[in-house]
């Protein structure tokens, strides 16, 4: 789903793909409904893939069946072990962090750059601006259709919940199409100039945001929301709470830790989105990962270092923090 997502790389290496179809065919030959089949068969294309997962699974479901954890085993290895281990794990990171990392550093010393202060300021904080409010307004939905879900046990609940999961299996570039020909028709209907209702502002972007990563969010709290015993809730509820009441005094205090793994998750996904954000954006209206795509789509590679350098750091605090937290939480361990 990522690959079908993609349209930063292979819009930079040329490769025609749908993203970069629908792109161009908007906005470089102007033609919204051609924009819209293709979104469309792309469409077609991923749910087909989704449906073949689910068929694949099937029934199957995975339970802990006793409350008894043995400690996780530590075997010795011998020291050619030892050596293939380290080789073996310090492999991902090396290739997907370390020598890219290093490389933008060496590009960032070599030639310098030609982004001035102020504008690397004000990337900056367009990207934090996106990435908080992109993060409140998911993880506070995604919280609130858990707890909905909780009290509504229907069949037509969760199917709704597995709907809006497909947001993030749709590619940015048909979620922002979508929005565009969706808010210029209600645009028309309202007698409304371009842009007015959503479409080119702030609100689009988090809108598309919150379509496209609302089961980043729905993830780990729907995670957090299972561990917590069913009669902490029934106590509270016969104390006279409402269920409002407990999810402010009961679960908020317990989801903490998935509620900062949701809206860390989420800010990494905003941070580094580029095709709904350059469609939906604002004029005049950039982030750091717009600005290192701009800079690389020229060749100005020295100056796209900078940007990029930061999205990556951007992500590997969180990336640290979860890794730490699943390792913490698997059972037998402490």
């Amino acid at each position: 789903m990522e690959t079908l997502a993609d349209f930063g790389a292979v819009r930079y290496f040329g490769i025609d793909t749908f993203t970069v179809g629908i792109y161009r065919t908007w906005f470089a030959l102007g033609s919204p409904v051609a924009a819209a089949q293709l979104a469309a068969a792309l469409l077609l294309f991923v749910l087909l893939v989704m449906g073949l997962e689910r068929l694949s699974r099937g029934r199957m479901r995975f339970h802990q069946t006793t409350n008894r954890y043995r400690s996780l085993p530590a075997p010795r290895l011998s020291r050619r072990g030892t050596a293939v281990a380290w080789g073996v794990c310090l492999t991902p990171p090396l290739f997907g962090f370390f020598l890219p990392a290093g490389i933008l550093l060496w590009m960032i010393g070599r030639g310098g750059t030609e982004i001035t202060a102020a504008r690397f300021l004000e990337l900056t904080a367009n990207t934090v601006l996106l990435g908080v409010c992109g993060a409140v307004l998911v993880v506070g939905t995604a919280l609130l259709v858990i707890h909905g879900v909780r009290h509504d046990r229907s069949r037509m609940a969760a199917q709704a919940v597995k709907l809006a999961s497909l947001g993030y299996a749709t590619p940015g570039t048909v979620i922002a199409v979508g929005i565009l020909i969706v808010m210029g028709a209600a645009n028309q209907w309202l007698g409304l100039s371009a842009g007015a209702l959503l479409g080119g502002t702030i609100l689009g972007i988090l809108y598309g945001y919150l379509i496209r990563f609302f089961v980043v969010a729905y993830g780990p709290l729907e995670a957090g929301f299972a561990k917590i015993s069913p009669n902490l809730e029934g106590a509270a509820r016969s104390l006279g709470h409402s269920p409002l009441q407990v999810l402010r005094r009961v679960h908020l205090p317990l989801l903490r830790p998935s509620l900062l793994s949701a809206a860390m998750l989420v800010f990494v996904d905003v941070a580094k989105e580029l095709p709904a954000t350059m469609i939906l954006r604002p004029f005049n209206f950039d982030t750091l990962a717009i600005e290192a795509f701009r800079m690389a789509s020229t060749e100005r590679l020295d100056d796209a270092a900078l940007p990029a350098l930061v999205i990556v750091l951007a992500g590997l605090l969180p990336v640290i923090y979860l890794s730490r937290t699943i390792a913490a939480s698997r059972p037998g361990q402490r």
